[in-house]
């Protein structure tokens, strides 16, 4: 089956992850229309690509999330701390281009 890969992006499993700390592979697969064992690839695979504390307990059948991600909200904090900085530079070689007819 194509299944999800095609249609549905990581970003929102990947938020569907981080809200629930133990997730069923078999409900995860019938709200994704894969089979158990596929689900479970994708899981992995969004996993790695999300770099998520995650892991897959196969003989239950569960995705167990970790509890020691950085929020997002910290993480957009850290991403653009310095982002002031970068601007007003960007806008202080502009504006020194402009003066010097360059």
């Amino acid at each position: 089956s194509s299944g999800i890969n095609a249609e549905w992006p990581l970003r929102p499993g990947e938020i569907f992850c981080r809200i629930h700390q133990r997730i069923e592979i078999d409900m995860l697969a019938d709200n994704l229309n894969m089979e158990p064992a596929e689900a479970e690839k994708w899981v992995v695979n969004m996993i790695r690509l999300a770099h998520l504390d995650a892991k897959i307990d196969s003989k239950n059948g569960y995705v167990v999330m970790g509890g020691t991600s950085v929020p997002v909200y910290q993480k957009l904090i850290d991403k653009t701390k310095d982002l002031h900085l970068k601007a007003n530079s960007c806008c202080q070689k502009i504006d020194k281009k402009l003066t010097l007819g360059i």
